[in-house]
């Protein structure tokens, strides 16, 4: 059987468990606000772009709504999913019963998150497999150390739930990522200072309505229609169909988010020479697509 540890550190000699993921708590805290920050700035934006799309309104408390729809998202993705909490940062920690080291494995998706840990200096790089080559950093030797340690540590490759001990940063429903809602920095804080620009905005609906036309109209595959989507050509006529709608967007507000607007809703005009534009692509591109069923 294949060994896979490709995210093994192990802690220097002699650190102490708790003070150590004290440290980690100092250090990471604050690199994961910013993570949640960019990721709410996503959601929220997604959420107000939907709405205008829709030729919807906008609710009061719309921040904490489009988080909240957001988190039932979150729930109904099974733990393998990718998109499964995208900011998560755990560790597993076991100890070596031949040396009395700490191996550690860590979970993350973040660089910045990962390149923090890496640097703190009780933390050593320390992953192992056997189905290739040995780095050339490492010795033979050292190589087959590190072996016989994450065996004595994962006995038959156990899985780390069963065999080590389990730091995890944030639980679900974390009090901070609630208090980025507020938005009380404003324009300037964390949150609303990474709204993505008009222009990717605007992009992001053109894709969001023609992939609409491609899959729910036309028929064609999900995954087909996406790659399709993603193709040079297309993209940059997506582009031109965003084009339409740029100039349009709302402005993405502290105001707005918590306030809502109950009479502002999108032009139905503007709409209609949207979903007009992507069924003129469609048309223009539908040779470049697999045989489908033909719509609905």
């Amino acid at each position: 059987m294949s060994t896979k540890i490709h995210n093994g550190y192990r802690l220097a000699a002699g650190t102490n468990l708790f003070e150590f993921t004290k440290q980690v708590r100092d250090l990471i805290d604050p690199i994961r606000d910013d993570a949640d920050a960019a990721l709410l700035a996503r959601v929220f934006t997604n959420a107000v772009d939907s709405c205008w799309l829709k030729g919807e309104t906008v609710p009061p408390m719309f921040a904490f709504t489009a988080f909240s729809r957001w988190e039932d998202e979150q729930k109904k993705l099974e733990d393998t999913d990718r998109a499964k909490n995208p900011n998560r940062f755990e560790l597993c920690l076991g100890e070596d019963s031949g040396t009395g080291r700490i191996l550690v494995r860590l979970y993350t998706e973040q660089a910045a998150m990962r390149d923090a840990f890496e640097a703190m200096d009780e933390v050593e790089p320390y992953s192992y497999w056997n189905y290739s080559d040995t780095p050339q950093s490492v010795t033979e030797e050292e190589w087959a150390e590190r072996c016989g340690a994450w065996e004595r540590v994962m006995p038959d490759y156990a899985a780390p739930v069963e065999s080590m001990l389990t730091f995890v940063l944030r639980g679900d429903s974390n009090p901070g990522t609630m208090m980025l809602c507020t938005l009380d920095g404003g324009a300037e804080g964390p949150v609303l200072s990474r709204v993505p620009a008009r222009p990717e905005r605007a992009a992001n609906i053109a894709r969001t309505r023609y992939l609409h036309h491609l899959v729910t109209v036309q028929g064609v595959d999900p995954m087909a229609a996406f790659r399709h989507a993603l193709t040079a050509r297309v993209a940059g006529l997506l582009k031109d169909i965003g084009g339409i709608v740029e100039p349009h967007l709302w402005n993405i507000s502290r105001e707005l988010l918590h306030e809502g607007d109950a009479e502002r809703t999108s032009d139905p005009q503007l709409l209609a020479a949207v979903q007009e534009a992507c069924v003129a692509l469609y048309e223009a591109e539908k040779a470049n697509l697999p045989a489908h069923s033909g719509g609905q």
